[in-house]
């Protein structure tokens, strides 16, 4: 015969009628007696378990609108409660541990577990009363946001969003995200600024439409790449990596949900900066290569490394964007190539293969633009940036006036040599020597001051000239007969 503690308490309110569906999990019956009359003369619609198998019982046949667990309980505790209710997928459902641990380092674990709040016993009622209306208000509001979103997305649809933002509307629905502003725009579609509802945090939102010059070979298995590489980029745990939270796609338009960035891209600090010192190069080069070996590590490569897929945060944070989204462009090339000019390795441009060395020669180029203050690779048109990439030899970086280390000026000319054989190729190795160097000259990154407001705008954000697809020398060959 079961106790108090396994039967449902409360339920003669229903639906929307009450405050919100509540699963209390404890193994002490006499608190969950309590609690349960507390919440349901609060007017909620409360259900217990004594355990987390009955507990995931319950979450399976009907989830509630929010979760309230206490940690140390028998069989399973609440952790790992906690942990296998968003592995099965409900993270839409709140959890909230109720407990008496109250050491930091409990605390820190029931979030990192996956909790939305931990409240130490025992428990004012008030406050686990107001607590539980503010998470069920924000479930119901996501819930109202996802059916408002109505259409399946699609090109047209994320294009209505951006003149709808352009336009002057202040928040237009996308999902479970409200989009408050246009943070850049690219060849391959448009970054938004984002508020998630559910999670309660800014993030940006990067679209991707057949209708930008790839319709010509975006079809479904483009489609299914591109969430393979987005769950590939979101397995990442790197401190110099954006992360990737989501991914959704349809038949012609896709969308990467990402972290969102407080500060301005390297493109813009350029812009307002001109050049860096190698004080700050150095750091910054070291961060980026370290990005990359992880990326090399699991056969990733990112295909258009360039100043606006350097992210740097207000707080000093260094991260690169855009990992996988040209990579899988760049698959669908035949007799094309897919990049930024001034940026794109030699060897594809040649219609050769590229691996990992196509990556470092873009960070080459990167820090030859920041160190003298001008692009590796100069032209009128990107044809011509394209063939001075093919001729030209690397400028001379101590003509910019700047007193430049004989280390680095090496590190710069390794990185940039037209054949990839020549070419430094290991980028774990490169962030190595790099934090070596930055160890020795007592080097740390700081954010310089940028001139004006320092928010990114659309137009200081875009990629000049924009990544876009261009045919290989060989092609053009074979076309020409």
């Amino acid at each position: 015969m079961k106790g108090p503690g396994s039967s449902p308490l409360g339920t003669s309110r229903t639906g929307e009628e009450n405050k919100g569906r509540v699963l209390l999990v404890d193994d002490q019956p006499e608190l969950l007696e309590i609690m349960g009359h507390e919440l349901r003369d609060a007017g909620f619609s409360v259900e217990t378990a004594s355990d987390g198998n009955e507990a995931l019982a319950r979450i399976r046949s009907r989830p509630p609108e929010v979760v309230v667990a206490d940690v140390e309980m028998p069989v399973m505790n609440g952790y790992e409660l906690c942990r296998r209710v968003r592995a099965a997928g409900h993270d839409e459902i709140p959890f909230l541990f109720c407990s008496g641990l109250g050491a930091p380092g409990a605390q820190l674990e029931g979030l990192q577990a996956g909790a939305d709040d931990y409240i130490l016993k025992p428990a004012r009622p008030d406050e686990l009363i107001l607590k539980l209306r503010r998470q069920v208000e924000r479930v119901r509001k996501l819930r109202a946001a996802s059916r408002a979103s109505g259409a399946p997305l699609n090109a047209a649809e994320l294009s209505a969003i951006e003149g709808r933002i352009r336009s002057g509307v202040g928040v237009v629905q996308l999902g479970r995200f409200e989009v408050r502003g246009i943070l850049g725009r690219g060849s391959m579609g448009t970054v938004f600024r984002a508020w998630d509802v559910k999670l309660e945090r800014w993030v940006a939102i990067k679209t991707v439409r057949a209708g930008t010059g790839m319709s010509g070979f975006w079809d479904d298995d483009l489609v299914r790449r591109l969430v393979s590489e987005a769950a590939m980029v979101a397995r990442f745990n790197h401190p110099h990596v954006v992360a990737v939270y989501d991914v959704q796609d349809a038949a012609d338009a896709a969308y990467f949900v990402m972290e969102f960035v407080e500060g301005a891209s390297l493109q813009e600090l350029l812009r307002n900066a001109r050049r860096l010192g190698p004080e700050q190069v150095v750091p910054l080069l070291g961060a980026l290569a370290s990005a990359l070996a992880a990326a090399h590590a699991t056969n990733l490569l990112h295909r258009d490394v360039k100043p606006g897929n350097v992210l740097l945060g207000r707080d000093g944070a260094i991260k690169l964007t855009d990992f996988g989204i040209a990579s899988f462009v760049a698959s669908r090339m035949h007799g094309g190539v897919f990049g930024t000019p001034g940026y794109i390795p030699p060897e594809a441009l040649r219609g050769e293969a590229v691996d990992q060395r196509g990556d470092l020669f873009a960070l080459g180029a990167i820090a030859c633009r920041c160190l003298t203050g001008r692009p590796a690779f100069e032209g009128g048109t990107p044809a011509d940036i394209l063939t001075n990439t093919m001729n030209a030899r690397m400028p001379n970086l101590r003509e910019s006036g700047g007193q430049i280390p004989h280390e680095l000026e090496a590190i710069v000319a390794g990185l940039l040599e037209r054949d990839p054989k020549e070419r430094i190729a290991d980028a774990a190795l490169l962030a190595g020597e790099l934090s070596r160097m930055s160890a020795f000259w007592g080097w740390k990154w700081t954010m310089p001051a940028l001139s004006g407001s320092g928010s990114a705008s659309p137009e200081a954000a875009s990629d000049v000239p924009h990544a876009q697809v261009f045919a290989t020398m060989r092609a053009r060959t074979h076309e020409g007969g």
